[in-house]
């Protein structure tokens, strides 16, 4: 048997063997959750586990489904492009490990917690990273949005004869003078998401966002 046979068949031994493996994966992925890729932001990649995680601790929880996590996630990675081009202060001692703790009490054991993150994936250090990026998000959108222009008398009393209805507890509407500080949050509150959303969606424009879970 000369070379060129040798090597012909040794090829076709490789390729059998990747073959084999293959099959082993496919059954696999059809008996577990194989974890996959959902988005793809510039160079940042997220992923199904990333979704399940939020979803399974909580920590979007204006988020109604699984969709929504993953705008979310998408609009974090953009802001957090921006974040990672400036010198950002880090957290204080101790606040993301509370935030863990916090996370932790939401289990009814220990035992319950851990298996939470093993059904994701995740380890509580992996857990910790996630929600220091949440912190590092919040911290600078408050730096950069915090500080909105003093609404005035009239366009806070304005605000408040639009939305008179959420201001009524069992039909009875509460006096503007005895709410004026709630109004004035509330309004600089909304000020702030319309601006924070304008904002991401300049960040969408400049960005190469790709959305895999629409392609199913």
């Amino acid at each position: 048997m000369d070379y060129k046979e040798l090597w012909r068949i040794h090829a076709l031994c490789r390729f059998a063997v990747f073959m084999v493996a293959c099959s082993v994966f496919t059954l696999h992925a059809r008996t577990d959750i194989i974890d996959r890729v959902l988005a793809v932001v510039d160079s940042d990649i997220i992923m199904l586990s990333d979704v399940r995680t939020v979803t399974t601790f909580g920590l979007m929880p204006d988020a109604h489904n699984e969709a929504d996590v993953l705008t979310q996630l998408i609009d974090r990675a953009l802001i957090l492009g921006e974040v990672n081009r400036f010198i950002v202060p880090e957290p204080g001692v101790g606040v993301i490990e509370a935030k863990l703790d916090d996370l932790r009490s939401r289990f009814q054991t220990p035992e319950a917690f851990l298996d939470a993150l093993a059904k994701v994936g995740m380890t509580e250090t992996g857990l910790a990273r996630v929600l220091l990026k949440g912190w590092r998000v919040e911290n600078y959108l408050e730096q950069r949005f915090g500080s909105t222009v003093q609404p005035t008398e009239a366009e806070l009393a304005r605000y408040y004869r639009g939305r008179i209805n959420q201001y009524s507890i069992g039909g009875e509407t509460k006096p503007f003078d005895q709410i004026r500080d709630q109004v004035r949050r509330d309004l600089q509150g909304e000020r702030q998401r319309t601006l924070i959303a304008d904002w991401i969606t300049r960040l969408n424009l400049r960005a190469k966002v790709t959305r895999l879970d629409e392609e199913r």
